[in-house]
């Protein structure tokens, strides 16, 4: 009985954990060039959680030469550098005060390309899971 309690206790936060829309369609270059608006965040701070919107998000704008802008809901530039995508990861290149500065994604299209979807890989990971939707505009 034990068992099956914690099977059924196992398998509901696995399911829990899959609470993403998206189809799990791999980045691409192509697809990724355009403006994408940050329109919801799922992060757990430990425990259960659900979508939530958000209002007035950052941006990243993305062309085909390889380089990125990430600016606030109001196209003010926040940082900017250059972009590779690796496999299903997205990693943004910045200089900050001379240094080179390097942020990972795990990064998923939904079936049409028109959300995107991040999590945070590299260089710190969410334990509990944390994933931000953007739209393309």
């Amino acid at each position: 009985m034990r068992f099956k309690l914690t099977l059924i206790i196992f398998i509901s936060l696995l399911f829990a954990c899959e609470n993403d829309d998206s189809n799990g369609i791999p980045i691409d270059e192509t697809g990724l060039v355009g403006e994408w608006l940050l329109t919801a965040s799922y992060v757990s701070p430990g425990g259960t959680t659900e979508w939530k919107d958000v209002d007035e998000g950052y941006r990243y704008i993305f062309d085909e030469f390889g380089n990125y802008e990430r600016t606030t809901f109001n196209k003010e530039t926040i940082n900017s550098g250059s972009y590779e995508i690796i496999e299903r990861e997205l990693y943004l290149y910045s200089i900050i005060e001379e240094e080179r500065d390097t942020l990972g994604f795990t990064a998923d299209f939904n079936e049409s390309k028109t959300r995107l979807t991040l999590s945070p890989s590299y260089p710190g990971i969410c334990i509990e899971g944390c994933l931000y939707r953007f739209d393309k505009e």
